[in-house]
């Protein structure tokens, strides 16, 4: 099985104990060491998702880590369902380091897309069965703000792919997703230029840096006289 890294996602959570102790730390999002796994997972998440929405999953095979990563049979039909990790580290630097990040949406867009791109010259334009694909993150440095998840919609409109459509999930805890349509072939998306979007960076403040901070609320004492 392939080792891969993961990132550190969840939300910070604060607890008191019955004496009065505060304690806090973040409520990761525990993912596998194997990648297999982690598709998996994420996988599940999308699944989830979907069905809130009154999609049916007839069926679901594993297509492994070589091929189209799985094989979905649903009331229409089968379709492919391609994964891929959005990680964007800087320059130089290593994946999945602690800290928080400022983005701005057409670089986030444009490293995002690079992977993409290697999925389409991968698997080339044509297809018996449609190819449908899923980005996600695990790592909270990496998530997208709207600014960036409408460069991408953009992206996936004027330039070509294979992808009937395109999806981005984000995990904020085990229990809460957000899955984001970036492409639908059947109601394409219209979203802002480049030149509205470009601007709107974003800073990720992430749950892995809080700290838990006590301070009183009781007014200073007053100054004793000395009686001189």
């Amino acid at each position: 099985m392939a080792t891969k890294p993961s990132g550190t996602a969840g939300p910070f959570t604060v607890t008191v104990s019955a004496e009065g102790t505060i304690y806090g730390q973040q409520a990761k999002i525990v993912w596998p060491p194997d990648q297999k796994e982690i598709e998996r997972k994420v996988l599940g998440f999308f699944i989830r998702e979907f069905e809130k929405t009154g999609a049916k999953f007839l069926n679901i095979e594993d297509g492994g880590t070589k091929d189209l990563d799985f094989l979905l049979t649903l009331p229409g039909g089968q379709v492919h369902l391609e994964l891929m990790e959005v990680v964007i580290p800087r320059f130089g630097e290593i994946p999945f380091r602690p800290g928080h990040r400022r983005h701005q949406p057409v670089p986030y867009a444009n490293a995002a897309f690079e992977g993409v791109q290697r999925k389409i010259d991968k698997y080339g334009l044509n297809h018996k069965i449609p190819i449908d694909l899923l980005l996600y993150v695990t790592h909270e440095q990496y998530n997208p703000n709207e600014a960036a998840l409408d460069v991408l919609r953009r992206f996936f409109l004027e330039r070509k792919h294979p992808f009937e459509y395109v999806f981005f999930l984000i995990p904020s805890a085990e229990d809460l997703v957000h899955l984001n349509v970036l492409f639908n072939k059947d109601h394409p998306f219209n979203p802002p230029s480049l030149l509205e979007l470009e601007k709107r960076e974003w800073l990720n403040v992430v749950a892995s840096e809080a700290q838990v901070t006590t301070y009183s609320t009781a007014s200073p004492e007053p100054a004793k006289s000395t009686g001189e």
